[in-house]
Formats: structure tokens, sequence, C-alpha cells
């Protein structure tokens, strides 16, 4: 049952107000608590937000760490050739292709059967190779001989399926099919039913043969149409054949490529060029990422200025909360820290095969306020006259690591989810939240015994004055009546 006070009817006093306020007064201990709760969760925001900057930065880098990333190149196929190509950090050249043959898969095919589910191939066995398939009641339907032949495709190296031509009677054919170029096969069937042979009907429709093509006159054979690792970085996918320009001079049991006038093939040019666009916008991009934690860094310290200014309402929202959150981490040793460690890396000389030792020579300088600034000309010159050892700079090579490879090993840190800053700062933000929601609970508990102690103090002597009140009413009662007897009696 609730408690019932009856708040200054005795006293005349404002009981509610006074416990309101001095209640207040007692508050004030667990309202700091709460502010500092409040504090340490914006404090960990803005780290929060402080490795958001980090990541961006991280990406970047990653971007330009490894060889394949700045070594970047496109290609240009000659119109009408019978290939495509890409690049995966090929070095630039030029090459002329000739495709004499594309790779093919052995189709064998057999005749048609009216079922392919009855039991229409009697008994006996089907050789392919070395691998001998026993055929029995148990599978001497198509589809019971295909799963036989499937369960030793490795062995074998030759599938079955089943086509139907949609004929009205016999529509159903054993399809064998080699697992890749270089499987040619010739199947032994030996089957009978009620002592008479059973024929398949084997016809070859494709035969096996490996891809052949021509690289600058080097003869290249491959068991796919997609040649890769024949130029280092090049995947190259043949879609036809070159037009051939001279029959050759044929002898007899020798292959047309050892002829001593073998067939001769048109060529198609393919060319590898550096692709500088990429790697010019990768580096602006490191730039553009550097100076977005720089300038977060900058905004704590409005006296100096931020690099950069909204240009909208929402921008500027945006920059509101980021200056606020900054300016929480002022004068931060571990945020401090990282400004240095990142403007160390920045004068990292590199000590590889190359021409180029430090970012300056790519255009990169420092500002006053700790940005960077990008002279395009001097990149795009560099891009020009030295690509590869532009991307050595960068991502390094076998004499020493790149500065982006630097960058990204420290930003790998930095940003560890288990082990980096913001890792490092939740860990203590959760020890701190924990005693302060410790401290918070007690506090409110000893509040509340304070407040019902006040009010049951308040309540006594409500009590107190209410009973004095009630015996001077009796003794002015007495007096009044003595009073009236001695006035009678006179």
């Amino acid at each position: 049952m609730a408690e019932i006070s009856f708040g200054g009817l005795a006293t005349g006093l404002p009981t509610e107000d006074l416990v309101t306020g001095l209640m207040a007064i007692e508050r004030r201990p667990l309202e700091r608590l709460e502010e500092q709760k409040s504090y340490e969760t914006e404090r960990l925001n803005a780290y929060a937000q402080f490795k958001g900057k980090l990541d961006g930065l991280r990406s970047a880098v990653s971007g330009l760490s490894l060889t394949s990333q700045v070594r970047t190149t496109a290609t240009q196929v000659a119109s009408g050739a019978p290939f495509s190509a890409t690049s995966s950090a090929a070095a630039p050249g030029s090459y002329d292709l000739a495709v004499v043959q594309l790779a093919q898969v052995q189709k064998t095919v057999s005749g048609g059967f009216a079922s392919d589910s009855l039991a229409l191939l009697g008994s006996g066995s089907l050789t392919l190779g070395e691998t001998v398939i026993t055929i029995d009641e148990t599978n001497n339907s198509l589809q019971g001989l295909a799963a036989a032949i499937n369960a030793t495709s490795d062995a074998s190296g030759v599938q079955a399926t089943i086509i139907n031509d949609g004929s009205s009677t016999n529509g159903y054919h054993l399809v064998l099919t080699g697992k890749d170029a270089e499987t040619a096969f010739t199947p032994v069937v030996d089957l009978t039913s009620g002592g008479e042979p059973v024929e398949l009907g084997l016809t070859t429709v494709r035969h096996a043969q490996q891809a052949e093509a021509y690289v600058d006159g080097i003869r290249v054979v491959s068991n796919s149409n997609r040649l890769t690792g024949v130029i280092a970085g090049l995947t190259i996918d043949l879609t036809g054949t070159s037009t051939q320009t001279s029959a050759g001079t044929a002898e007899e049991g020798v292959p047309p490529h050892e002829w001593a006038d073998p067939p001769q093939y048109q060529t198609s040019n393919l060319t590898v060029t550096a692709d500088t666009e990429a790697l010019r916008s990768k580096v602006q991009d490191f730039v553009d990422a550097y100076n977005g934690v720089m300038d977060w860094i900058s905004a704590g310290y409005p006296e100096f200025g931020a690099a950069s200014t909204a240009s909208t309402t929402e921008e500027g929202e945006d920059a509101a909360d980021s200056n606020s959150l900054s300016s929480l981490l002022r004068g931060d040793a571990s945020i401090n820290s990282v400004k240095r460690q990142l403007q160390g890396l920045l004068s990292t000389v590199v000590d590889s095969s190359g021409a180029l030792s430090s970012l300056s020579q790519l255009g990169i300088s420092t500002q006053r306020d700790g940005s960077l600034s990008l002279n395009a000309t001097e990149l795009e010159k560099q891009l020009s006259s030295n690509f590869t050892d532009v991307g050595k700079l960068l991502a390094g090579d076998d004499a020493g690591e790149g500065v982006m490879k630097k960058f990204n090993s420290a930003l790998l840190q930095l940003t560890s989810t288990s082990s980096g800053l913001y890792a490092e700062k939740k860990t203590r933000y959760d020890a701190a939240v924990a005693r302060l929601d410790k401290q918070i609970l007690n506090t409110e508990a000893l509040m509340d015994k304070k407040e019902l102690a006040l009010r049951e103090r308040f309540n006594a002597m409500e009590l107190l004055v209410s009973s004095m009140n009630s015996q001077s009413s009796f003794l002015t009662q007495q007096m009044d009546l003595l009073s009236n007897m001695m006035t009678g009696n006179n």
C-alpha cells in the first residue's frame, strides 16, 4: 500500500517543494555520474568517427600496396581479331597473334533408342580406355549405363548424358563427352541380348583437339580456349580462328607445324599499355583520404581552421557534428600519436631498384596545416616516363617495401577490430561504463532511501505539530471552562 502524506496541513509549510528542493541538491552527485557516462559515450563516438576516417585511408592505401594494383595496364585488340584479352599487371608491349584451331572435347553419340529407362541393352561390358564397365540387369538401360559411366568418369575421363531428340520413335541418344581437349577415347562395346549382339551405334561427331595459336611466331597449345600464363599478366580468350594465308607444303606423317614449309596464318595485334589514368585516380584517392584524416583532427582546433568547408546545409551539419566530436579528443595523446605516425610515413625513403624514392617526387607535398597537395603536372610526368618505377615506389619490389605497403601495415594495426586504437578505447569504455552504471545504481538506491527518510521526518514533524495543536486546543477549552466557572460563582 502506498504511503499517504499530508504535507503542510499542520505546519502550513510547502513540504513537497521542500523535499523536491532538498533532493535536487542531494542528486547532484548522481547527475555528475550520468554526465560522466554521457561524456564517455561521446568520446567513444569520436573515436569511432576517427576510425571511420582511418578505414577510408586504409581502403585507399590498400589499392596501392600490391604490385598488381599499381602496375595496371590496359589492352587493345585489333578489330576483327579472333580473340579478346584482359590485363592484370602485364608489362606494356605489343604482340602479334594467330589462332590455328580452337580447343574442343570429343563427343561420341549413340544411335536412337525407344526408351531411356527400359532394359534394352542386354548384358556385357563397355570399355573406355582401361576402364571396363560391366552391364547387367541392374544397369542395362540408357539411364543405368549413363550412371555407371559417370561413376567411373574420374578414371576413364569420360562423362555421359542422355539427349531426347523429340522423335516419336527411337529419340533417346547416349552422349559420351571427354573431360578435356586431351582426352580421346574409343569405346569398345560387347553386349548381347538373347544371344544376339546389341549395337549402340556409336559415332564420334567431334574429335578432341587442343587449342593451337602463335604468339609472335611461337607455337602455343592449350587444353582450354583461355590462355593464361602465355604472356605474364594477360588472359587471352580464343573466340575463333585466323585466316590461313598459305597452305604450306605437306609432309607425310609429319604434323603441319613441323613441315619445312608450314601453313601461314593472318596475325592480329594485341597491345598492352600502361593504365596511367587508373593509377592517377588511386593516388588522388590516397591524397583525399589522408586529408580527410588530417581535416578531422584539425577540426578539434577551430583556431587553426579545417582544411575544407561544407557548401550545403546538410554538409554543414555533418561538419559541425564532426567538429564537435573531434574537439572531444583535442590534445588526446593517442590521436596525436597517430598523426605523427602518418606524417612520419609520408617522409619514408624507399630503397627499391627504381629511380624514385619518395612521394615528393610524385608531386605530393605537405601543407602548413598538415594536409597534402598534389601537383598533377609532376605526377603526370612521372606516370608517363617512369610508370614502372612509380609502381616500385608505391608497392615496392624485391629490393624492399614500397611507401604504401608500409602505410598499409601501419593502418591494418591501427584499425584492427581486436587490437586497434578503437578496439582498445572500446574495451576501456566498457569497463568505465560498467563502473559508472554500478555507481549510478548504488547512488539511485541511496537517493531513494534519503528521500524516504526526509519525507518520514516531515511527516513526523507534521504529526508532532498536529498533536501540539490538539493539546493547545484542549488547554484553551479548559481555561475557558475554568474562567466561566469563576465568573458564575461571582
